[in-house]
């Protein structure tokens, strides 16, 4: 079933009354993630002060349906389209199949001049094949699939500049079409953020100072040959956490609910370690943490940039925004648990006070300013 937000602006008929103004475009944008909702809030915030007409689609999925109640469900047009097509390959396939066939009839509708999304390849696809130019967006080029089915069919590609061109033109793109922002993606939500009180009240429910661990992304595609093995456990190190520092409280933030569940259930007997069953706001978890254990990406970037204890437990090599942070000595790669422990105990020791990062922010600009700006260049 598709659902449809029908705002204010729309007539009995399902059109949308927009005064479009010289220069303005009507520009798409696809969202398919919790970290795509918070960072395309922001581009959408800075394309509509420019005075172009935006509307998103989003695809459910249980963080990101969430974050698009907070961040776009009032503010912009929207449609929620689609599902997460879970771990397995076809399903994966049938899922962007039965997407794609919803969106046709939505972007024909609306006929957008532009699309914008995270190397999404139902709107790269879509946009394609309805003669829309498509524009990435990406600081994954690790993540193979997405980038194999988006990139080429994109006019355009912003990343980080951590990045160099060269991971990408492999996927076929010209280099003189990638635009590389001097600023980290969680820059975008971290300038604009205020506290979700839903989270807020969670945070107060826990009553002291607390750890948060993010566990791996274990249904993405780039995750399906990862060798666990190799990876510190999770429930090893919780273990030896509350043994050095038993005062404080942690978080594991679950991506799946089939992890809430399993992480519940191991963890109904111990009062110090909390999962919360709702999808929580991450920026605000995050800002009153004493730190996070990160699995992934995202988050671990986050909690950097807002100068928390930063502890990455990712094996092997580093995706480049976090072998940058790492460089700026802000992340903290630990291969085994006795490592965490020990940069747990220095940080004890410096009574968990947050990281001054300041250095590190002032070389950086807002993406989604440079993004918006720069798309008023196209013709």
């Amino acid at each position: 079933m598709l659902l449809f937000y029908k705002p204010k602006h729309y007539l009995a008929e399902n059109k949308y009354v927009h005064a479009k103004e010289e220069n303005s475009m009507k520009i798409w944008i696809d969202i398919l993630t919790p970290k795509q909702t918070l960072f395309f809030n922001g581009v959408a915030e800075e394309l509509t002060k420019r005075n172009h007409d935006v509307f998103i689609t989003i695809r459910r999925f249980r963080e990101t349906n969430a974050l698009y109640r907070r961040y776009i469900q009032s503010k912009y047009r929207n449609y929620v389209v689609g599902r997460y097509g879970g771990k397995e390959l076809k399903s994966k396939l049938l899922a962007s199949i039965n997407r794609m066939k919803k969106l046709i009839r939505i972007v024909e509708e609306e006929n957008p001049d532009l699309t914008i999304s995270f190397t999404s390849p139902d709107a790269a696809r879509v946009s394609y094949g309805l003669g829309i130019r498509h524009i990435s967006v990406s600081d994954t080029p690790h993540a193979e699939a997405a980038s194999k089915l988006s990139i080429p069919l994109s006019i355009r590609l912003y990343t980080p500049w951590v990045i160099d061109k060269k991971r990408w033109t492999g996927y076929g793109i010209d280099p003189a079409n990638i635009y590389q922002y001097k600023g980290l993606d969680p820059i975008v939500w971290i300038n604009r953020h205020r506290d979700d009180p839903t989270t807020m009240k969670v945070i107060n429910r826990i009553q002291g100072q607390y750890l948060i661990i993010r566990p791996i992304e274990w249904m993405a595609s780039y995750q399906l040959d990862t060798d666990y093995n190799k990876m510190v456990n999770l429930h090893e190190m919780v273990k030896e956490i509350m043994k050095i520092a038993p005062e404080l409280k942690i978080i594991i933030l679950p991506r799946y609910s089939i992890d809430v569940k399993e992480y519940k259930t191991i963890y109904r007997n111990n009062p110090n370690v909390h999962i919360p069953t709702k999808p929580v706001d991450g920026p605000t978890l995050v800002r009153y943490s004493i730190g996070l254990i990160g699995y992934g990406g995202t988050m671990t970037m986050e909690s950097a940039l807002l100068g928390k204890l930063t502890i990455t437990v990712r094996p092997g090599k580093q995706p480049e925004y976090i072998e940058y942070l790492m460089d700026e000595g802000v992340v903290y790669q630990c291969t085994k648990v006795d490592e965490v422990i020990e940069k747990i105990s220095e940080h004890r020791d410096k009574g968990y006070k947050d990281i001054d990062v300041s250095r590190v922010l002032a070389k950086m600009e807002d993406p989604a300013v440079y993004i918006a700006k720069t798309i008023e260049e196209l013709e």
